[in-house]
């Protein structure tokens, strides 16, 4: 039996866009896992760049690379939800085409999630790194949620976790049932936050502690060139700019949250006792619910300038 005509233990999907400055470093440390039972998925949202050309090489080179180019750019919601909707894992992991993994990335976040059925994503510590790959800064138990009740870990997921966190979580390895169960990637900005959110309401979360991670850090990376509100909305959807809640961003992040909780599998006990817990993120985010309407106002007012410098002091 081949490789391809198995199921494999883990998918890895890596969506991409004109990627072709960091693609084969990414994709070489994918492939260069001490753990070796995976597929790797490559969905290009229409790149015109050589990411093309690199795609179709690897999957020349390694049955276990799928390569699906999209007609046109579809958005990064988009290709992050196509690469999962494409996996056949028991775990899914994502990818971005800029980082670089250790080589016991995966065979450590497996070794802990075929031990233990409760937990819903394990990921390594990160560091980020430059354009050179030179290491910036580490980052350690940045959402580590070992509590077994749903409503403690999403007290604490609040706790250490907002929508201007760093979301390196993200990038670790899913429990593939949990997943699929979720909308995976919203499109709206910060939708990573609301995904980590609802998995930590389906199962724990699982730091592996070790820096098996690389995340890119560089003026071309999403968060760094895409400023504005509407740029950093348009990154998930291109069909996202000038939408109104791209200036009251807390608005739409807390109508997610109240349909996280809505979605999960818990009693009605549970789900008031977390939608107690958003009492304490309003207040926190006080601020940003006020600041973005005036944005808006000012926006509709044509006074654009002033608007985008209003709602970014809050993302």
């Amino acid at each position: 039996m081949t490789t391809t005509e198995r199921t494999p233990l883990v998918s890895i999907g890596l969506p991409v866009y004109n990627g072709e400055r960091f693609l084969r470093e990414a994709i070489d440390s994918i492939l260069a896992q001490t753990f070796t039972d995976f597929e790797l998925i490559i969905s290009d949202n229409a790149s015109t760049d050589a990411t093309n050309a690199i795609c179709l090489e690897y999957a020349a080179r390694d049955p276990r690379v799928r390569y699906v180019r999209n007609e046109r750019n579809m958005g990064a919601s988009y290709n992050y939800n196509r690469v999962t909707e494409l996996s056949r894992g028991k775990y899914i992991r994502h990818a971005a085409y800029d980082d670089v993994l250790a080589p016991t990335n995966i065979e450590r976040c497996v070794e802990v999630m075929e031990a233990d059925d409760g937990i819903s994503l394990c990921y390594p510590q990160m560091s980020r790194i430059d354009e050179h790959g030179r290491i910036i800064d580490t980052f350690t138990d940045s959402l580590d949620l070992p509590e077994t009740d749903p409503v403690a870990r999403w007290r604490r997921f609040h706790e250490l976790c907002d929508a201007d966190s760093m979301c390196d979580p993200v990038f670790g390895l899913f429990r593939g049932s949990v997943l699929k169960s979720t909308p995976v990637l919203g499109r709206f900005a910060s939708a990573d936050v609301i995904l980590l959110a609802e998995v930590a309401l389906r199962g724990r979360v699982h730091e592996v502690r070790e820096v098996l991670f690389f995340e890119r850090w560089f003026p071309g990376t999403s968060v760094n060139a895409n400023r504005t509100p509407d740029d950093r909305a348009a990154w998930f959807d291109p069909n996202a700019r000038g939408r109104w809640e791209n200036h009251c961003p807390h608005y739409r992040w807390l109508t997610e949250y109240i349909a996280t909780i809505g979605r999960a599998p818990l009693t009605a006990q549970q789900k008031l006792a977390c939608l107690a817990v958003l009492a304490p993120w309003i207040w926190k985010n006080k601020h940003g619910l006020v600041v973005g309407p005036a944005a808006l106002a000012l926006k509709l007012a044509g006074m654009e300038r002033l608007a985008i410098r209003t709602s970014a002091r809050w993302l």
